[in-house]
């Protein structure tokens, strides 16, 4: 949607090169072009400031990923100190089996010796044993003495078969655990993988947003010169007639707090260093503003930047602006008078409060307003 937007604003700033403004021709045809360029300056703003918010939106969904990032690889490295953990764990329990199986073998030893002797001599050897006895406590005595061989042969079966038996299960049990880990560390590297491409592909995004928003302020600047070459026509336009005489009135008489003066300076709202090309005089809102000279009114409208604002032509080349107003009281054409109010104070256009931009400007240039007002009283 942006990509086309900025399409668009190419197409305009194309076709408004193919048709250059002219010197020539009258205030109202200039005044027409300049504020079809104004209306098309705005768009564009409206269209970098809905760029800068989406990337502003970009950035903080790329703080997420980030942080996501991060856990997953927290997570990793924390499941990967678990896998080494049941690495040395299988590592015991290996050397675990091995002793394991050294006894089964020691006791499957013992058990074949036993069944060997037992299938050479037969039952009978028992049974030999017993009547052998001197005496019946003798005979007892023997007769337990076979039983608990009989019984640690028993013994011996069942302890294998249990050795056996942990044996198997510790087998499976570390297959399994060693299972689960790979699968964990696989299901998080591609987590983390997946954050990755996202974060990356958002990141190359935003890239593409910042070329776009410099493209179109540089688009900006381009048509703000064409707007000033037409402000530049306009009053080389003016009339033909000699100065009005005299100095210039100081259009807020009691009002005298300067809050930015005429020259270099960091712009209020973007914070942007730039030339300020007037003076800005605070006063309450609705005060008054007065004209600086006898003169006629040569502009009275808005301008996205200074708001409502009036021009007004004194001869000779010589004209003065008023910028931010909350209300005009003169309309374009008009002849008005030295100390004759033309305007109210206001907060308009880009202001970051109420107050009156004031320029003065000789052949279109601007010039230092303080350098021609009259002495202030």
């Amino acid at each position: 949607m942006f990509r086309k937007c900025v399409v668009l604003i190419l197409l305009i700033v194309t076709i408004i090169s193919i048709f250059p403004v002219n010197a020539g021709g009258s205030i109202a045809d200039l005044r027409y072009k300049q504020q079809q360029i104004e209306n098309e300056i705005k768009e564009i703003r409206q269209k970098a400031d809905a760029l800068k918010g989406e990337k502003k939106t970009i950035e903080a969904e790329i703080q997420i990923l980030d942080s996501d990032l991060r856990a997953l690889t927290l997570e990793i490295q924390k499941q990967e100190v678990q896998k080494e953990e049941m690495n040395m764990r299988i590592a015991e329990s290996e050397q675990k089996i091995v002793d394991l199986i050294d006894e089964i073998d020691e006791n499957n030893e013992l058990l074949e010796e036993r069944l060997r002797a037992m299938y050479i001599n037969g039952t009978g050897g028992y049974l030999e044993v017993i009547l052998k006895a001197e005496n019946l406590i003798d005979a007892l005595t023997r007769m337990d003495m076979i039983q608990l061989i009989v019984k640690s042969d028993v013994d011996l079966l069942k302890t294998i078969n249990e050795q056996k038996t942990q044996v198997e299960e510790l087998k499976v049990e570390q297959e399994t655990r060693r299972h689960e880990l790979t699968a964990i560390i696989n299901d998080l590297n591609a987590k983390q993988d997946e954050v990755l491409i996202a974060s990356r592909s958002k990141e190359n995004y935003m890239v593409s947003l910042q070329d776009n928003i410099e493209e179109i302020l540089r688009q900006e600047a381009a048509m703000e010169e064409q707007s000033k070459q037409i402000e530049r026509d306009i009053l080389a336009a003016q009339r033909a007639v000699e100065y009005a005489g005299g100095e210039l009135l100081y259009p807020l008489p009691g009002y005298y707090r300067i809050t930015s003066p005429y020259g270099g300076r960091s712009h209020p709202i973007t914070g942007v260093w730039s030339n300020h090309g007037g003076t800005d005089i605070w006063a309450p809102y609705g005060t008054n503003i007065l004209s600086s000279n006898d003169g006629v009114v040569i502009f009275a409208g808005y301008h996205y930047s200074y708001g409502n604002y009036i021009i007004v032509d004194h001869g000779g080349g010589i004209a003065t602006l008023y910028a931010h107003c909350s209300k005009l009281l003169a309309w374009e054409g008009q002849a008005v008078t030295k100390g004759e109010a033309i305007a109210q104070i206001g907060s308009t256009g880009e202001s970051t409060g109420n107050h009156l931009h004031y320029e003065v400007r000789v052949n279109g240039v601007r010039q230092n307003p303080m350098d021609y007002l009259k002495a202030r009283n």
